[in-house]
């Protein structure tokens, strides 16, 4: 089992606090989102971590690997030259070659979580799982998941009615070997078709759509929030008594 997290991205909305460094820098409670991520993936039991660069590519790099940390040390960097203009489709998909056919969660490096969701997620049900906090009074920036009679997830997008949503992906999910490589056939997809400009969610939805069975990794009442600006990351240092 190996782990990704998605870190290309600029963080437009946070500059005025970031200083313009990388998004999965910010501090939380004085400590960056990414080093807090790396230990939630250590206490998971995950010994393998692969992290997708973009903006300020070796200024995070440095950031990692000075961290000491023995996992950290260990990362398999993978740069997204095309982080600028094409959607977090395609640094998912750059991180195929690293992977490697294994077994991978998935994270974006702008979420902020408790020791509790990851073991939760590996011990849900394959081939695939998405992390999914139970919940209502969604608007229409959360990315919705929907369940049928049975539990399986049969949608996923931000455009749903929330009235027939189970809650809200949170953006850390599981994919198990054997479907790893048609997850990514179906994100090179979206290059061909010329949605280059969407979430990797998109391709999941495809996927849903052709049948793939995707299960639901309950984490409600789990510690966790999105950082997207600096809204957020008040909420966030609120969270931890910042």
């Amino acid at each position: 089992m190996k782990a990704i997290i998605l870190a290309a991205g600029m963080g437009t909305r946070l500059e005025a606090v970031s200083g313009g460094i990388p998004k999965c820098m910010v501090e939380v409670a004085g400590v960056p989102l990414i080093d807090r991520m790396i230990e939630r993936i250590a206490q998971a039991g995950i010994d393998e971590l692969i992290v997708v660069t973009g903006y300020q590519a070796e200024v995070l790099r440095a950031h990692v690997l000075g961290l000491g940390h023995p996992l950290a040390k260990r990362a398999i960097f993978v740069h997204n030259d095309r982080f600028a203009d094409m959607g977090n489709f395609y640094s998912l998909l750059v991180a195929q070659e690293a992977v490697a056919g294994d077994s991978f969660i998935k994270l974006d490096g702008d979420v902020l979580m408790d020791r509790e969701i990851l073991p939760k997620l590996l011990a849900a049900p394959g081939p695939a799982a998405l992390a999914v906090d139970r919940r209502d009074g969604m608007g229409a920036e959360e990315m919705k998941v929907r369940v049928d009679a049975a539990g399986h997830i049969i949608e996923l997008n931000k455009r749903m009615d929330p009235k027939v949503a189970l809650g809200e992906f949170i953006g850390v999910d599981r994919v198990d070997a054997e479907l790893g490589e048609t997850v990514f056939a179906k994100l090179r997809e979206l290059i061909e078709l010329g949605e280059t400009d969407e979430y990797y969610e998109r391709a999941y939805e495809r996927l849903l759509q052709a049948g793939t069975p995707y299960q639901v990794a309950d984490i409600t009442g789990c510690q966790w929030t999105e950082i997207d600006d600096a809204v957020d990351l008040a909420h966030a240092n609120k969270m931890l008594g910042a």
